[in-house]
């Protein structure tokens, strides 16, 4: 594997705003000189990255197991299986990110940022390995984490910054 990237994990239940969040933070990331990956687990759903009829669907189509498209700014692939979370961790790293933000896969071990939107949630913080800080939509606090405001992108940036300096620093 090339230089070994950070991985956090975004984790939290259903429309809880775990996209919103990595779309506020992956800008203020790359500012600070990171470059940034982002894997989506789309749990229980067969996603669609393609249109039918379209070069790269019918390719597929004809029983290709792993198709690619690239063009002057941009490179996209789709292996036909399911790839383990540390595989794809590994391929960002070869690809050179510094630093992989990873978007559910709950029961991973990686550090995880957990994301409440009702206090209902809370035992999500129970139910998971290695929770390092939460984003609330409601105020409250933990006698270990540090909790942000769900939407203080800016503090959670900062926080997520920290983490990687001192994850390098070891």
């Amino acid at each position: 594997m090339a230089n070994e990237p950070m991985v956090l994990q975004v984790v939290g239940y259903s429309d809880s705003g775990k996209t919103t969040l990595l779309t506020r933070l992956i800008p203020l990331l790359e500012q600070t000189g990171l470059r940034v990956g982002v894997i989506k687990h789309d749990g229980g759903h067969d996603f669609e990255w393609d249109r039918p009829g379209k070069d790269t669907w019918r390719y597929r189509e004809a029983g290709a197991s792993l198709v690619a498209i690239a063009s002057r700014t941009k490179t996209a692939m789709l292996e036909l299986n399911p790839v383990p979370l540390p595989v794809l961790v590994e391929r960002m790293a070869d690809a050179g990110a510094d630093l992989v933000l990873v978007e559910g896969f709950k029961r991973e071990d990686y550090e995880k940022l957990v994301v409440l939107r009702e206090p209902a949630h809370r035992e999500l913080l129970e139910a998971v390995t290695r929770p390092v800080a939460v984003a609330s939509w409601e105020p409250f606090e933990h006698p270990a984490l540090p909790v942000y405001a769900i939407d203080d992108a800016a503090g959670i940036a900062a926080f997520v910054r920290a983490l990687y300096n001192k994850e390098r620093t070891r």
